[in-house]
């Protein structure tokens, strides 16, 4: 009895694994692009819970104070910010409230009105004490909660920021 040696049943022929290493490159293409707009996604959910809570913080103090707190050495009435990039106490009469304040994930420069600019922002207080704006960017350009549709005002002046600003903005 003789053993044939046929080679035909061993191996891949080059042109099914070009065919392999195309698929496995193009699944992970689309798996890379998915993880990247999870993660943004993440982020901009982030960026809104930690302005809640920031809001809440807010309105214990006007609770406790009957004014919202001045931004940071601004007076009351002055178009002035304090930013997330200064640190974990951003909005200093927040301390006792919120001893650790929420940072943007990226929080890499402060005014977050232009686009690549993510921190948080709080000021604008009312002469009155009244109100205030705090605001964050949102990287995702088609989230629901941006303002080119919530259509979000300055406190300070009741003028709408959206045109002259990003229209990714959010203020909860």
């Amino acid at each position: 009895m003789t053993i044939k040696n046929d080679q035909s049943k061993f191996g891949f022929s080059l042109i099914e694994s070009l065919v392999v290493i195309a698929i496995i490159g193009l699944l992970s293409t689309l798996s890379v692009l998915a993880i990247n707009s999870a993660r943004v996604k993440a982020r901009d959910t982030k960026r809104k819970a930690d302005l809640r809570n920031i809001k809440v913080a807010l309105e214990l103090y006007y609770n406790d104070n009957g004014v919202y707190p001045p931004a940071g050495g601004c007076a009351y009435g002055s178009n002035c910010y304090v930013y997330s990039t200064a640190g974990n106490n951003w909005i200093p009469a927040l301390a006792s409230y919120m001893p650790k304040q929420p940072l943007d994930p990226i929080n890499n420069l402060g005014g977050p009105w232009i686009d690549g600019r993510y921190s948080y922002s709080y000021g604008n207080v009312m002469t009155n004490g009244q109100g205030y704006d705090l605001v964050g960017q949102l990287e995702n350009p088609s989230d629901p909660d941006r303002c080119t549709l919530k259509q979000y005002r300055f406190n300070y002046i009741n003028a709408s920021w959206c045109g002259s600003y990003s229209g990714q903005m959010y203020a909860p």
